[in-house]
């Protein structure tokens, strides 16, 4: 079973403030959440992907940090929120994060991994990530607690940046 890390110390900031400033960021296609997943084990992927799209989520996956990036770039109207793995080839989770909040600023985040190895929970959260997910998790956990980032992330008036506004002429 994986830790779902999601009761940090007071210290640590949780981003909700960022979630809920970042309404315009977290819709995917036709409603759905759309979410990033950086992951470079190809099971992992396959088994995020699969347990997301049956949340409802719309998914798009990156085998590494620079693939992530170039989806984003390509999709940032419909990615709405990223879930990263912490170690990976090339560009790791918080370089790739850092990146990405160059493009938007308070895109939502969460960081998954097995070993934080010389990264903290405090650390990764004071990057700009919502959490930090321990590997191996419950799916269902995390699904849950998606759909809770996606929910806090969404606007007052329920409306996002990706669902279309009425035209006023």
């Amino acid at each position: 079973m994986i830790d779902v890390a999601t009761n940090p110390s007071p210290a640590v900031d949780t981003s909700e403030d960022r979630l809920a400033n970042s309404a315009e960021s977290v819709a995917g296609t036709r409603g759905k959440p759309g979410i990033l997943v950086v992951e470079d084990e190809e099971g992992i992927r396959a088994v995020l992907d699969i347990a997301l799209r049956q949340q409802g989520f719309t998914v798009w996956l990156a085998r590494n940090g620079q693939e992530g990036i170039d989806l984003y770039r390509r999709h940032r109207e419909t990615i709405g929120m990223v879930l990263l793995d912490v170690h990976m080839p090339g560009l790791d989770g918080p370089h790739t994060l850092a990146a990405l909040q160059e493009l938007e600023p308070r895109i939502p985040c969460c960081f998954m991994s097995g070993d934080l190895g010389n990264y903290t929970h405090r650390q990764l959260c004071s990057l700009g990530a919502a959490t930090v997910i321990r590997k191996p998790f419950p799916l269902m956990a995390v699904t849950q607690m998606l759909w809770n980032l996606a929910s806090q992330a969404a606007s007052p008036s329920g409306r996002n940046r990706n669902e279309r506004q009425p035209s006023s002429a």
